[in-house]
């Protein structure tokens, strides 16, 4: 905004007030620069539509701590010696890691190999050759974190309905108390690739030809050889296949403001009101997810999950409106409203969406009518 416009309003009065005033004599009264429209009723109810911008939300996958990874490794017997991944991920449902040989290759290969590996269930190795024999180790990853940036969808359309009530006037401005019910229809939609550092499937391959992997599930891989049987060792170096993510969040966001108001006359028949207070929004909402890895993958299941949930968030609100007389008891106005009420949340799934209200603007227009 430019702060050097202000000044000019200021300016052009001053000088017709001046203009008018030299031109009259002393016994004349001052002509009034701005002429007030006729008095109308101290009750007004207005109606108005009401467009919502800058409310985004951000979708986060709650996650899976090290901690709660099923199976734990097996920690060496040195105790000066501890876990680490050989890719720096814990994942949900088993783990890769370093060994005491630390991952040497195996003569005549490049490609490090370990049998510090283990995983929970008999169906995470896979047939991704499709010839019949399971090749692959696939451990899934869920840590916490964003999955999806910032989404929103400008303009959210809704409507408000207003009671004002004046208590008093000064100089032909006047003041009084507003409320007013608000309604808007919240639809918030993104789909994209989960962040990989977040959400995804790993796939290990067996060898080629593959291991015959253990039978016994959970397995739990040494990080030291136990004679005279050993370990079966696997590649450690995984193929990454990422999660889609489709997400929806829809609500029908209730409002209700109080305050007090304050209207100037800037013409005959045009007004500015300034007005703030207490706000408070009910947000019943529906959020809906639906995610499929790249491969599938028992630790990262695929399908749509729905659920509903309803926020209270109380706030504030600042406004200001501009109006044009239609006729004694009809106004026409738009206004600007900004309203800061927090933030809601919902879980669902291992997921949550965070819905930000806290600097939402309104463009407001509509009809009010006094009596």
């Amino acid at each position: 905004m430019n702060k050097n416009l202000l000044p000019w309003p200021v300016v052009v009065a001053c000088t017709l007030a001046a203009s008018n005033a030299l031109g009259q004599s002393s016994g004349e009264p001052a002509a009034r620069l701005i002429e007030l429209p006729a008095k109308t009723g101290l009750n007004q109810v207005r109606v108005s539509a009401r467009m919502g911008y800058n409310i985004s939300a951000h979708l986060e996958n709650v996650g899976v701590s090290a901690g709660q990874s099923f199976p734990q490794p097996p920690p060496p017997k040195d105790p000066s010696r501890h876990f680490t991944s050989a890719t720096g991920v814990s994942y949900q449902d088993g783990y890769v890691g370093i060994d005491e040989s630390g991952n040497a290759p195996l003569p005549g290969e490049t490609q490090g190999r370990t049998f510090y590996w283990g995983y929970a269930r008999q169906d995470q190795i896979a047939d991704l050759n499709h010839d019949g024999i399971g090749d692959t180790l696939l451990l899934s990853h869920s840590t916490s974190g964003t999955l999806l940036g910032d989404f929103k969808n400008d303009p959210q359309a809704g409507l408000e309905v207003s009671y004002a009530r004046q208590l008093g006037q000064r100089d032909g401005s006047t003041f009084g108390i507003e409320t007013s019910f608000t309604y808007t229809s919240l639809d918030l939609r993104a789909h994209g690739i989960a962040d990989p550092r977040v959400l995804g499937v790993d796939a290990f391959s067996l060898g080629n030809p593959p291991i015959v992997p253990p039978s016994v599930v959970p397995y739990t891989g040494p990080y030291q050889l136990e004679p005279p049987f050993g370990a079966p060792s696997i590649y450690d170096t995984p193929t990454h296949y990422p999660v889609n993510i489709v997400s929806s969040f829809d609500a029908a966001v209730y409002g209700l403001k109080l305050g007090p108001y304050f209207e100037f006359p800037l013409a005959k028949r045009l007004s500015f009101a300034l007005s703030g207070g207490f706000s408070l929004l009910i947000a019943d909402s529906e959020f809906q997810i639906q995610q499929s890895a790249a491969v599938p993958s028992p630790g990262i299941a695929s399908g749509t999950v729905s659920g509903s949930s309803v926020g209270v968030l109380p706030g504030a609100y600042a406004a200001g409106r501009l109006s044009l007389m239609a006729t004694e008891s009809v106004n026409v106005f738009t206004g600007l409203q900004y309203e800061s009420n927090g933030h809601h949340s919902q879980s669902l799934a291992g997921k949550r969406v965070d819905i930000d209200f806290w600097n939402a603007i309104y463009w407001t227009f509509g009809v009010s009518y006094s009596f």
